[in-house]
């Protein structure tokens, strides 16, 4: 490990040593500064999509903030999309005032597809060919090209009769999930509806014929959403543990609740080996097929019958911070632009894979909320909670709390956070149900409005005890 890390971290030195860098938008900024401090570089120039700048120290960073944060990171990605290849007269002279001999590097946020920022290379700018790999209504062709089993499903335009009868042709009983193909950036669920009668389907049209071309029909899979992170190497690809996307469902309605992820679910064995088998593949195809470099994510549903993919997303996914909190020592961010960039790590893809996957496994954590419309905060409001039979409640003086409940200001209202105490929890559960009562809980307290949710329900694992999962916990 040690060895790995020197190598790692000596090549990465190389390529920012003495350089000015800029970096183009994105989040944990400030870590990203102090790394690039580490390994050498000269000054780095950071501009927040943030209103405010934090506590930083000048002689490593100058901080510019934007003053564009809009909430939805399609809006924010779309704003620095416009900056990037056009920026406005501030900027320009920021820009010129930091590196006057334009010698620069630039880093952009992990959606980044802009190659070059006022004549300076963005190191990890994404090829086209890439980001068309994310369309959701195209992507079962790679699975049916490596023989990958998957669910039933049908692409078809927008047209309500012949969606509608896909929905009844393809559901199982539990109804169908449409998937529009949506924008370049199309994450959080936007355009992904759960449809049960036709009531639903209506309201899902109406919805995806503003802002899509083609909906993907394919029947509900019940069980846990879960994502496995591959990263291309020029010799092989690095596969990473499952990680459970946190996705509560809207009681009585079409519409999921995209809640961060977390690392603490451990999904059956068998269908471990089965994501990350998956995943290998899909990286050696990736990188035959379009040149593919750096980190992408598979992802799908832990089911009874085994792991069905979904999609994936050819980018540095937000899960990834599991593993960058996970070895902290490893500047994880940097070493994705390096490798989107050509550059050589120093080291193997199973050398990388090991250092992660064993961190990884050891260090459980999670990055779990949800955008709040219903109340606008000025000041942040934190509570240790506990949770008891699957219910949520505050802690008390003398409890040692399961977790911490967040509400802080946010462009969109009110941001709701959940950070959880891993020493607290039961070892591989998913954290899914204990969101739904802590959002509820929210609910009760603060009125953020976010109505009945409802977990999913994992696969049981034939190896170990009977899981036996709580009912729906409504607000």
């Amino acid at each position: 490990m040690d060895h790995a890390l020197s190598a790692l971290q000596e090549r990465l030195g190389t390529l920012f040593g003495d350089r000015l860098v800029v970096l183009a938008g994105g989040s944990r900024l400030s870590a990203r500064a102090a790394e690039l401090h580490q390994l050498g570089a000269r000054h780095t120039l950071v501009l927040s999509t943030d209103d405010h700048a934090p506590l930083h120290d000048s002689e490593v960073a100058r901080w510019v903030p934007l003053g564009m944060a809009g909430g939805f990171v399609a809006v924010e990605q779309n704003r620095l999309t416009r900056l990037l290849t056009k920026p406005d007269r501030r900027v320009r002279e920021v820009l010129a005032e930091f590196d006057p001999a334009g010698e620069a590097l630039v880093i952009g946020t992990h959606y980044a597809h802009t190659p070059e920022f006022e004549g300076r290379p963005v190191l990890n700018a994404r090829r086209p060919g890439w980001v068309e790999l994310e369309n959701k209504t195209t992507i079962d062709a790679l699975w049916d090209e490596l023989s990958a089993p998957r669910a039933p499903a049908v692409v078809l335009d927008l047209d309500f009769d012949g969606l509608w009868a896909a929905t009844r042709q393809l559901d199982r009983g539990a109804g169908v999930v449409w998937s529009g193909d949506g924008p370049a950036i199309n994450g959080g669920a936007n355009f992904v509806r759960r449809v049960r009668d036709r009531e639903e389907a209506l309201e899902a049209f109406r919805v995806l014929r503003r802002k899509c071309d083609f909906v993907r029909v394919m029947p509900f899979l019940e069980g846990i959403p879960v994502s496995v992170h591959g990263i291309v190497f020029p010799d092989g690809t690095a596969v990473l543990r499952p990680v459970e996307m946190v996705v509560p469902r809207r009681a009585g309605q079409a519409r999921f609740l995209y809640a961060g992820c977390a690392s603490y679910y451990d999904p059956p064995a068998r269908i471990r080996e089965e994501m990350r088998n998956l995943a290998r593949r899909v990286g050696e195809r990736l990188r035959e097929t379009v040149d593919y470099r750096g980190t992408f994510t598979l992802d799908g549903i832990a089911t009874a019958d085994g792991f069905l993919p979904t999609e994936i997303n050819t980018r540095y996914g937000g899960a990834m911070v599991c593993f960058e909190d996970a070895l902290p020592q490893l500047p994880l961010a940097l070493a994705q632009v390096a490798l989107v960039a050509g550059h050589d790590l120093g080291v193997s893809s199973i050398e990388f894979e090991d250092l992660l996957v064993g961190a990884a496994d050891a260090y459980r954590c999670g990055s779990v909320g949800a955008n709040v419309r219903a109340v606008q905060p000025t000041d942040t409001v934190e509570r240790p909670v506990v949770f008891t039979d699957w219910a949520c409640r505050f802690a008390h003086p003398e409890e040692a709390p399961h977790g911490v409940l967040r509400l802080r200001p946010s462009p969109l209202g009110a941001r709701l956070e959940l950070d959880l105490v891993a020493a607290e929890l039961p070892p591989g559960r998913p954290v899914v149900a204990l969101t739904v009562a802590a959002f509820a809980l929210a609910d009760q307290e603060w009125r953020t409005a976010l109505g009945p949710l409802e977990p999913a329900v994992p696969v049981a694992d034939e190896a170990a005890a009977p899981v036996v999962e709580p009912a729906a916990v409504t607000a």
